[in-house]
């Protein structure tokens, strides 16, 4: 075995993201399993020392994945109770979202200290009342949960993988206790270095280009304004919004760099330079990308120590096995999966990228460097594409075709900005170099500049969302790794596998279906977004489309849009005028730039969207008690008290705003078949509808709604869409898949 570490830590991801999926009773059952077949190897003498290696650690893995797992089992125990924690604040909290999330390790349960619970993290919720930092202790009563989901990439093995075992709210009834507190010695120089970083990032860059500076230099990624980050997430690159190997590399040849400035030998630097490794990792707060890669930078670094040459392969499955030690639900971490698939993806594609590259040597010298750097940008870029296609296809909704050109556009000036940021922090400490501080400062500005305009521009592109999360595209996927795996069992005994033919197979297959699912494309549909905030449903047929309401978030409903192969947005309607509706309005005009708005009766409208729609001459129906927009020679829309009746062939839906009011709806109105909300609206016995298509789990909802009154109730589960398509008679209610 040439490279043992590599197969070792590979086998153990591999084996523990098996773990996860069948659980730890099961994992058991395939421990044994893989026991008996390295005893058979052995014996028999077959595979070498590599099969029967990769056995005896799948059993390791699954032995320790079921021990591992019992304290978050035994913690796991306090669902569903209310409970009095006293712990410390380990996280900066997170304000992303409407309440701030707080990660608590707790320190006693109930007063006592030798609890499951102790040594664990808990996420909880609070109100606008209550207010700590990072470090501070707590005392307070939480009524505790499970995270949900059951799938392998739900939110439960996600928070699981962070080290959280349950979550949670903060009882604001019974009296909590905030004692401000400082970090442990061996955090507290590495937490000032960061607050001063972003002390300086702040002070001295613009907005939104500090913001930026601050997530790309030391994962700072809170204050990163929504319109930066869908840019980059559209653009392909949102991998350098979380630091990985791109900035650890940077950050060590950075520390190389300034060491070789001194007269000291070798080794030593190389010493140092891993200290600095160390430093940035604790700067960084120990992400699972940076301890990966961090840890395999240490071994490249300590193998230059000693005047030896480290594997590649060796040091990631050496990093990837200490990870996986550390944490039995490690395997669960998305960002791992993707960091260590692009990472694997680039060292195995590395041999023939150099072949490829060392083909155009007979250029003259300066367009062969060109040359090279753009090959070498694009085939990084689609290595790693493809070797995290499985798990973005799994995981995420939407897949970005313009990544290897957005790529090339922004790695090397992000490594520039990295350079120039920790430059000018660093002489920024000497005030006699104020102005070569000065001037990094502005080309780190320039920089950030560049790198927000080039995603901007390239997420702008048709090619730059694409939805993956239709049916075909995993069906996909599993024919081609079916059809990849029946290739090396039929070619085995040959040194080539035809990969040419395997792919030209898995073109032809996908390209049928992307017809079959245009064809789709072209019916007259309408999908509801699966949200617990309020109503949001969207029209569309044969390239345009029309969105009713904006209860979901913007990024949900322009994903509804191209999924179902909207080109054109010919209207949008607005069931209320509260701050929410208008805002997540304003980004969806401002990126689809519809022909026409509907707007209900109000006085006041939102400072967002009423310069979204005057930028783009959008044409505003007049605000009163009715509204009416007419679409295609088929569809009718009227809006009236909060509510909109959609009219389409045979069907008529009555889609409900959180306001709706229907004491006084027209009778126009009543006649609607089904009725679409979040909740039930005020006055809802006025209509009497056969369906009623429920977007939330309320619990008051479940309370108020009575199957015989309102009909028979479809509720939107597992976090999917539902899309009605009317037929002749009748009407089809599908999941959006």
């Amino acid at each position: 075995m040439k490279r043992p570490l590599a197969l070792v830590g590979f086998t153990y991801l591999l084996t523990q993201a098996v773990s996860v999926f069948i659980g730890a009773a099961n994992a058991l059952v395939l421990g044994a399993i893989c026991l008996l077949i390295g005893l058979l190897l052995l014996l028999l003498h077959k595979g070498g020392k590599a099969l029967p290696t990769a056995a005896f650690t799948a059993v390791c893995a699954c032995v320790l994945f079921f021990f591992g797992s019992l304290p978050f089992s035994r913690a796991a125990g306090y669902a569903g109770s209310t409970v009095r924690l006293s712990g410390v604040v380990s996280d900066a909290p997170d304000y992303s979202g409407r309440h701030p999330k707080y990660l608590l390790k707790v320190e006693t349960c109930g007063g006592k200290s030798d609890t499951p619970l102790t040594g664990k993290k808990i996420q909880f919720t609070s109100d606008a009342n209550f207010s700590a930092e990072q470090f501070d202790r707590v005392t307070a009563s939480f009524r505790l949960r499970k995270p949900t989901g059951d799938d392998y990439f739900s939110r439960k093995n996600g928070l699981l993988a962070d080290g959280v075992v349950l979550q949670g709210y903060l009882n604001d009834f019974m009296p909590s206790k905030i004692q401000a507190g400082s970090p442990p010695l061996l955090q507290k120089i590495p937490y000032l270095i960061r607050r001063k970083l972003l002390e300086y990032f702040s002070d001295d860059l613009p907005s939104p280009e500090n913001s930026l500076v601050s997530g790309v230099l030391v994962g700072e990624k809170q204050a990163v304004p929504d319109a930066v980050s869908d840019a980059f997430r559209g653009a392909g690159v949102s991998h350098l919004m979380s630091v990985s190997g791109l900035h650890m590399s940077t950050v060590a040849q950075f520390m190389l760099l300034l060491l070789g400035l001194l007269p000291i030998p070798k080794r030593t630097r190389m010493v140092l330079a891993q200290a600095g490794v160390l430093l940035f990792m604790s700067i960084t707060c120990f992400t699972p990308s940076v301890v990966r890669s961090g840890i395999m930078y240490l071994l490249l670094l300590g193998a230059g120590c000693f005047r030896r040459k480290a594997s590649s392969l060796n040091s990631l499955g050496m990093s990837v096995l200490l990870i996986c030690l550390l944490n039995p639900y490690a395997a669960a971490d998305i960002s791992l999966l993707l960091s260590f698939s692009a990472t694997l993806g680039m060292m195995v594609c590395m041999k023939p990228a150099k072949i490829l590259l060392n083909g155009i040597k007979r250029f003259p010298r300066l367009p062969r460097k060109l040359l090279e750097y753009v090959l070498g940008t694009i085939l990084t870029s689609l290595t790693a594409m493809l070797f995290t296609l499985p798990v973005t296809l799994c995981v995420f909704n939407e897949i970005s075709l313009v990544s290897p050109l957005a790529n090339l556009l922004v790695i090397t000036p992000s490594s520039w900005m990295i350079y120039a940021g920790f430059g000018a922090a660093l002489l920024s400490l000497f005030p006699v170099l104020s102005p070569v501080a000065g001037l990094l400062w502005h080309i780190t500005d320039a920089l950030a500049d560049w790198l927000i305009a080039s995603t901007q521009w390239c997420s702008g592109l048709p090619p730059a969302r694409v939805p993956t999360d239709c049916r075909f595209v995993l069906l996909w996927l599993a024919c081609t790794l079916l059809l990849l795996g029946a290739m090396c069992i039929l070619c085995r005994r040959h040194r080539k596998l035809p990969l040419m033919l395997t792919a030209m197979l898995s073109a032809v297959l996908f390209l049928m279906n992307l017809l079959l699912y245009q064809v789709d494309a072209q019916k007259l549909k309408v999908t509801v977004a699966a949200s617990g905030e309020g109503v949001s449903v969207v029209v569309s047929s044969a390239g345009h489309g029309a969105v009713i309401g904006f209860g979901a978030e913007s990024w949900q409903t322009e994903h509804i849009l191209r999924r179902c192969g909207v080109h054109r947005l010919d209207t949008i309607v607005l069931l209320s005028l509260s701050n929410r509706e208008c805002q997540q309005a304003a980004k969806v005009a401002a990126d689809w730039h519809p022909a026409s708005v509907v707007l209900p009766a109000g006085t006041v409208l939102d400072g967002a969207l009423e310069d979204v729609l005057t930028a783009n001459h959008v044409q505003c129906f007049p605000a009163g008690t009715q509204a009416q927009a007419s679409l295609w020679q088929q569809v009718l829309i009227t809006c009236e008290n909060g509510a909109a009746n959609l009219k389409l062939k045979n069907l008529s839906l009555l889609i409900c705003g959180d306001n709706a009011n229907l004491a006084d709806i027209p009778p126009e109105l009543q006649g609607a078949q089904i009725m679409v909300c979040s909740g039930l609206p005020k006055n809802d016995t006025a209509v009497h509808t056969t369906m009623t298509v429920l977007c939330d789990y309320s619990h008051s909802l479940k309370k108020k709604y009575v199957v015989n009154s309102r009909g028979l109730p479809a509720v939107l589960g597992g976090g999917k869409d539902l899309v009605l398509e009317p037929c002749r008679d009748t009407v089809r209610i599908r999941r959006n898949d």
